[in-house]
């Protein structure tokens, strides 16, 4: 949570420009949809729900929020003559949850319970100003999550949740956290300290800790200070080091939490480590330097603490704790746990150690995004699947799956299944399928595991560990009816009574489905069969549960459902194809072959069309298809499967595939033989766990991906229709170095066709995943030239003068940028410059047509040794050939470059996909380079070539008054004010109708091109 962060409200803001004219504006909300995911990891650090403890305990609770409501009672009144139901809001409150700590002897009956006497060893609390410190005797100790939540009324909710990470801070006695002003050792937990050279020795080196946040210590006559240092370069990442300098003005500043010491950059932290070498670093995981305050004097306390492994088996981190080692942590990473285990030993008499527990945690979540239906024949030997999305807990379209196969595969006694629990974090399930031990860690009620593990995990906790993935995703039954999970029923919209309610939820168990009427049968169906509603039950579970209590379920259940029939009947695919581009430019060539889109209809076998919206093909009839189209060349069909770049397969049912008969082909197959940036796009309801594979909205409108997109770059790129990626899921261009004598280090051209989040005041983009970052530039578009260098008959070359995007959340999609690299990491494999991710982003159908592939960007002007000069900037997708000419300018070293300068070898520019160049309409064609400035345009003639009037063609009309501009827009724009030095007074962006006044003082300016006056 942030001061940002508007919590689980969901907010409308209604903007109207006449409505304080008008005095209403109204709008009908027809329908939303609404994407959710509670896949994020959090982290708590956990302190119990008392500040003392009378004596001593074996089970101990810490308390959290867990973000949930908690809605208290809910009554029947009427309010305004309407009367049901309600919950009062001073109620409500958050719902709280306990994690336990506790030894064997804190297990009663199965479960550890908070505040069993037990054996004692949880002996002590203690608080060092900021943390709760737990002290503890010799023992074996577990930390397990929490099963159930205790909401009003004393009722229980269940609630479940997987630790990912854990630190464990220990201390032989509790000393206040270190703060400004204290003097400090900066330790590593081992009995080593930092000293002035960075060095962690076994000698106790004094730092002062200033109130502004400097760190010193005295070396032999100076005073030595650490400073944080950026590395910057040209031909890498920028890198972060920790130094020290001598120089007070030159030191940097540190915050701490109290144990730890870290630099802060914006949303960036650099924890003081020490790496392996014992030499000061950053960031080093698991070995995080400690700070102590210099003047508490240590305890004689001497233990071993040891945190084990996540299966509990082995020890994992092992530490010797002692006067001359008092504190330090332990981290442990990559954890899918129900509990983490610890143990402490070598305490002496009365001696405790103390320990303060932090945990990294996800929400146990089973809500997946997609499923597969499976059909087989009668004698199991052949199967067809089609995959379908699981939205708003039901599957397939409308919560409608009309499963068809082709007569030959039989008409009566198939059997339904259910398969493929997909999910982004779906563990191993869906990675590479040559990996041994792959885990799922979801899977379905009556699956092969469940059955097996009979809802029991700590008495198969190997099994729940490993057990083959297949057994767990593939389920041959369904439920009759829905399970009962929760009581809202009882108070719903139209019920009448008296009584006081809490909301309850009950926990999936078999047997409290079989109490509520519910039977699981098996799914074998007849051609002909009407729907029949099919119920199932998903789980999310821990993977490695080793707390020793014996009664806890750590699992959560998610519920769908879905009206299932069988059709059999035949279908013949009919395939139309589109030229999208007449040809391509690809890496080392030139590609004269046009490229095309598929789009599949159908007809039954009497050469009948059959309506939209209905009938299937599976994946080998389409490939066969392609194939002979491209043979026999019927119209627009490419030269090769290749040179298809969109496969659209929306209008009909499904699509079929089979992942074990080749006779019926699979979407990989069918994928595997596009263009390597081919974009498949399904029915409503149908998908695929491919990437670039998206499916029809409910609204028709668009499409929407539950899968990744991956861009190929150099490689061309058509999407017909816009597609929105949920928040999930992500689009990944990766840049790669273009060969052959373009040698940019520091700038790009870019163009991409989905929109991109940026700081909005720098135009910044910042990912950690790859190391990158870059910020977006855009030519301005008046007064954009200066400094003209003349060298015979030619100009050698000029400034273009670039502004960074700002003003806005995401970048223009399909609009050229000029990129600077400020970090990156080239992957010396593939060539790989540099990689954008964006998830939840919108891919924007693709403005360019046959015959203009080329897609116009800004268009810049100004005066290049006087003469009037107007630079028009193309991005393409297809790349594009452009003959060697004047005027025009390509990027290469980083600049852009007069075509004229090409080897007398080429007469043409090669413009790779994905990137763009400039056409000079007018003016100073002899220019030869256009350097990159970011610096203020101070040549001012170029205001003598401004209109003075502006109208509505122009886009916006204005007025000028008194110390003030009013500038009303007539259409959608982005308008730029400039002063007479061509400084950037104001940008923003403007609506069809929307107004703007800035205040100004008297002067000349410019606005978007036209000269205005304000006095």
């Amino acid at each position: 949570m942030n001061n940002t962060d508007m919590g689980n409200i969901l907010y409308f803001k209604q903007e109207h420009p006449n409505a304080g004219q008008s005095g209403l504006a109204k709008v009908d909300i027809v329908s939303f949809v609404i994407t959710f995911e509670c896949t994020e990891k959090f982290n708590e650090n956990l302190k119990p729900g008392v500040t003392t403890l009378t004596r001593g305990v074996s089970c101990l609770a810490l308390p959290f929020q867990t973000q949930r409501v908690d809605l208290g009672s809910i009554k029947q009144e009427t309010v305004k003559g309407y009367t049901s139901y309600k919950y009062w809001y001073k109620n409500v409150q958050d719902l709280k949850a306990d994690f336990l700590l506790y030894d064997k002897s804190g297990i009663v009956g199965g479960t550890a319970k908070p505040g069993t006497a037990g054996d004692g060893n949880i002996a002590k609390l203690g608080f060092d100003g900021t943390n709760t410190y737990i002290g503890l005797k010799n023992n074996t100790y577990w930390l397990e999550t929490p099963t159930d939540a205790v909401a009003q009324g004393e009722v229980n909710i269940p609630v479940g949740y997987r630790i990912v990470g854990a630190r464990l801070v220990y201390a032989n006695n509790v000393a206040q956290n270190i703060k400004n002003g204290d003097n400090i050792y900066i330790t590593d937990g081992k009995g080593n300290y930092m000293n002035a050279s960075l060095k962690f020795t076994a000698t106790k080196v004094e730092w002062n800790y200033a109130t502004d946040g400097k760190l010193s210590t005295k070396s032999e006559n100076s005073t030595v200070y650490l400073r944080h240092i950026e590395n910057s370069s040209w031909l890498g990442p920028t890198t972060y080091s920790l130094g020290t300098t001598t120089k007070s003005n030159q030191a940097s500043s540190f915050n701490t939490d109290g144990t730890t010491l870290f630099y802060r950059s914006g949303s960036n932290s650099y924890i003081i480590s020490y790496d392996s070498n014992g030499k000061a670093a950053y960031n080093i995981t698991q070995s995080n330097a400690i700070a102590v305050n210099s003047a508490v004097t240590s305890s004689d306390n001497s233990f071993t603490v040891r945190m084990f492994d996540k299966t509990g088996n082995n020890v994992a981190q092992e530490v010797a704790v002692n006067k001359d080692n008092p504190t330090g942590d332990i981290v442990l990473e990559k954890l899918n746990n129900d509990a983490i285990k610890f143990q402490i030993e070598g305490l002496t008499g009365d001696q405790l150690a103390y320990v303060c527990l932090q945990v990294q945690l996800e929400a146990l979540n089973p809500y997946i995004d997609k499923m597969d239906i499976s059909c087989t024949e009668p004698s199991g030997e052949k199967k067809l699947k089609n995959q379908y999305l699981a939205d708003d807990f039901t599957i397939g379209t409308n919560g409608k799956v009309d499963f068809a196969v082709p007569k030959n595969f039989g008409t009566t006694g198939l059997h339904f299944a259910f398969e493929g629990l997909h999910h982004k974090n779906a563990d191993e399930t869906y990675g590479d399928p040559t990996v041994v031990g792959k885990h799922s860690r979801y899977h379905f009620v009556k699956s092969e595991y469940y059955d097996l593990i009979n809802e029991n995990l700590q008495a198969h906790r190997s099994e729940a560990a490993d057990h083959d993935y297949t057994k767990k995703i593939e389920v041959k039954v369904a439920g009759t009816q829905a399970f009962k999970c929760n009581n809202s029923d009882t108070f719903k919209a139209g019920t009448t009574g008296d009584g006081t309610y809490y909301y309850v939820e009950n926990r999936y168990s078999n047997a409290a489905y079989i109490t509520q009427g519910g039977t699981w049968n098996k799914m074998v169906v007849n051609n002909g069969d009407d729907y029949v509603k099919r119920y199932l039950v998903v789980c999310d579970e821990t993977r490695y549960n080793i707390a020793p209590t014996t009664t806890p379920r750590h699992a959560f259940y998610a519920y769908y459902s879905t009206d299932l029939k069988l059709t059999t009947v035949d279908y013949v695919p009919e395939l139309t194809y589109t030229k999208v581009y007449k040809d391509a430019v690809v890496p080392n060539t030139y590609d004269a072959n046009y490229y095309v889109g598929v789009k599949v209809s159908l007809k039954d076998t009497d050469n009948k069309p059959i309506p939209e919206g209905e009938g299937y093909v599976y994946a080998k009839q389409i490939i066969k298809k392609i194939a002979k189209d491209v043979e026999t060349k019927v119209t627009n069909a490419p030269v090769n499967a290749k040179h298809i770049l969109y496969f659209d397969a929306s209008n009909i049912k499904s699509l079929l595939f089979s992942d074990a008969d080749p006779t019926w082909g699979t979407l990989a197959d069918l994928k595997a033989q596009l263009g390597d940036n081919a974009l498949l796009y399904m029915p409503e309801g149908v998908t695929a766990n491919l990437k670039n594979v998206v499916t029809k909205s409910l609204s028709g409108d668009d499409f929407v991906s539950e899968n990744d997109i991956e861009l190929v770059d150099q490689q061309p790129f058509f999407a017909p229709y816009s597609i929105r990626l949920n928040a999930a899921n992500e689009v990944v261009y990766k840049r790669k170095v273009t060969l052959n004598h373009n040698e940019t280090k520091k700038w790009v051209s870019l163009m991409l066709p989905f929109t991109v989040a940026v700081d909005t005041e720098t135009g910044s983009y910042v990912q950690t995943k790859d190391n990158c970052a870059f910020t977006f530039y855009t030519m301005n578009t008046d007064n954009t030239f200066s400094n003209a260098q003349e060298t015979g008959e030619y100009i050698y070359e000029a400034d273009a003068h670039f502004s960074p995007f700002t003003g806005q959340f995401v970048t223009q999609p399909n609009k050229a940028y000029v990129v600077s690299i400020d970090q990156m990491e080239e992957t010396n494999s593939d060539k790989v410059l540099f990689v954008v991710r964006q998830s939840g982003s919108t891919i924007e159908a693709t403005p360019a047509t046959l015959t203009q592939p080329l897609i116009q960007g800004e268009t810049a002007t100004g005066k290049i040794k006087g003469e009037a000069t107007t630079l028009v900037n193309y991005g393409s997708y297809c790349g594009v050939k452009v003959p060697k000419t004047e005027g025009i300018f390509y990027f290469n070293k980083d600049k852009f470059i007069s075509s004229l300068l090409l080897d007398e070898r080429f007469q043409d520019v090669y413009v790779l996909p994905f990137r763009s160049y400039y056409a000079c309409q007018n003016g100073a064609n002899n220019v030869r380079y256009l350097n990159i400035s970011l610096e203020q345009n101070t040549e001012t003639s170029w205001i003598d070539n401004a209109t003075e009037t502006a109208t509505a063609s122009a886009g916006f009309m204005f007025s000028a008054e008194t110390g003030k501009l009013t500038i009303t827009a007539t259409k959608d724009l982005r308008t730029n004010i400039r002063n007479i030095n061509g400084q950037t007074i104001d940008t923003t962006s403007l609506k069809a109708g929307e107004t703007r006044t800035v205040a100004l003082p008297s002067g000349i300016y410019m606005v978007n091109g036209t000269k205005v006056v304000v006095r």
